[in-house]
């Protein structure tokens, strides 16, 4: 119980730091890849790293190469090691630091390939990911979800499959499908927690359940008092992480939550406050689907 316990503590860490770098790694938006998809449709098998979604993907026609497929990801990632043997140039973009050391380099990778989708002119910052993926077969990068404007990216867990497919998703309706502001580049969905409101971000990157920001210790209804199991160390600093179970009932628009515990953290992506996130041990009992140009993601159970 102890070794799972400090095994899910670590991909918590690794998740979030991930999450901090991701998102706050570039001074604005990166610029969209173009996009090549013949038939406007393709299906991807979803492989599995510890709880995230893993695709197979070619880059400059080599590979394939392991990547997570993540939500809570603003721009994608590569591993320093894999740069270095495609020998791909660094783009001279500039980037910001998210906490204490240089910032890393971006690099413009011309032709990203994931089943029959070709992304071309996509950018990733370069970080040494063997410090977060230590297993066999680990993950080479981080491809971020919102790398697909104009196509809704399915993440069908039930199914282990990843399809893409040009369109839309219908205007949302607060019960399966959810808008999320301008200004919030990453998904969130609205939760209701034992009757508090708030919203968290959908984080695909992420293979545990709840994560809700410290404040709600002292406003929730809790079964027992809490019980601090880790610290989370990222970029920005070191964070405790605590975690108890919750008296009432949680719903996610329709959908209501069985939850044994949730996770308590001030981890955040980037700068941002901490808003909390929602992960694998949720959405594996759901299809999602991201539609990041229009800021909509809905849940089907």
């Amino acid at each position: 119980m102890f070794r799972k316990l400090t095994i899910a503590i670590a991909a918590f860490s690794a998740a979030l730091a991930l999450a901090s770098v991701a998102h706050g790694q570039m001074h604005m938006a990166p610029p969209d890849p173009r996009i090549e998809l013949p038939g406007g449709r393709a299906t991807i098998p979803m492989l599995d790293f510890g709880g995230r979604p893993v695709v197979e993907v070619a880059i400059n026609g080599k590979g394939p190469y392991r990547f997570i497929l993540d939500t809570g990801a603003r721009i994608s990632l590569i591993d320093a090691e894999l740069k270095k043997e495609l020998q791909i140039p660094d783009s001279g973009l500039p980037t910001a630091a998210a906490g204490p050391g240089p910032a890393p380099a971006v690099v413009s990778i011309d032709d990203l390939g994931m089943g029959e989708a070709h992304l071309r002119g996509l950018l990733a910052a370069v970080m040494p990911l063997g410090g977060f993926f230590k297993a066999e077969n680990a993950p080479r990068g981080v491809l971020s979800a919102s790398c697909f404007p104009g196509y809704r990216v399915i993440f069908d867990y039930p199914g282990k499959r990843i399809v893409l497919e040009k369109g839309e998703l219908t205007g949302a309706d607060s019960q399966t499908t959810f808008q999320y502001q301008a200004d919030d580049s990453l998904p969130t969905v609205p939760i209701v927690v034992a009757g508090h409101d708030t919203h968290v971000h959908l984080d695909t990157g992420s293979a545990i359940g709840l994560v809700l920001p410290t404040k709600f210790l002292s406003v929730l209804p809790l079964a027992s008092p809490p019980t601090e199991v880790g610290r989370a160390k990222t970029p920005g600093g070191e964070f405790p992480i605590s975690t108890a179970p919750v008296k009432g009932e949680i719903k996610l628009g329709k959908y209501i939550l069985v939850l044994p515990e949730v996770r308590f953290s001030d981890v955040s992506p980037g700068s941002a406050p901490p808003s909390g996130n929602i992960g694998y041990a949720v959405l594996k009992d759901f299809i999602v689907t991201l539609d990041s140009r229009n800021r909509r993601v809905k849940l089907a159970q």
